[in-house]
């Protein structure tokens, strides 16, 4: 499974930590009964500031100029793993 992840992020405490990291989990829970789901372990692969894609991609359409910069992180996907258990996924 090949897939990239992009996420759009103020400047804050996660945003600064993958700039001395770039290294992520993300932890993906499906809805209904049980847990089912995916553990996601991503690598920073690019980093866009203010950009038009941003915009593009966000749900709600207006901006806040108190929020300042806002940047759009791309992510690979290193690892994918059931919520539960250690069985990795077979990559396609």
């Amino acid at each position: 499974m090949s897939f990239r992840l992009e996420h759009a992020q103020n400047p804050r405490f996660t945003h600064h930590n993958l700039q001395s990291n770039p290294h992520a989990a993300y932890l993906f829970v499906e809805e209904g009964h049980g847990y089912k789901g995916k553990r996601l372990y991503l690598t920073k692969i690019k980093e866009e500031e203010n950009s038009e894609r941003i915009q593009t991609l966000a749900r709600r359409g207006y901006t806040n100029e108190k929020e300042g910069s806002r940047f759009l992180v791309s992510f690979k996907a290193d690892k994918v793993l059931p919520l539960i258990g250690a069985e990795e996924e077979a990559q396609a």
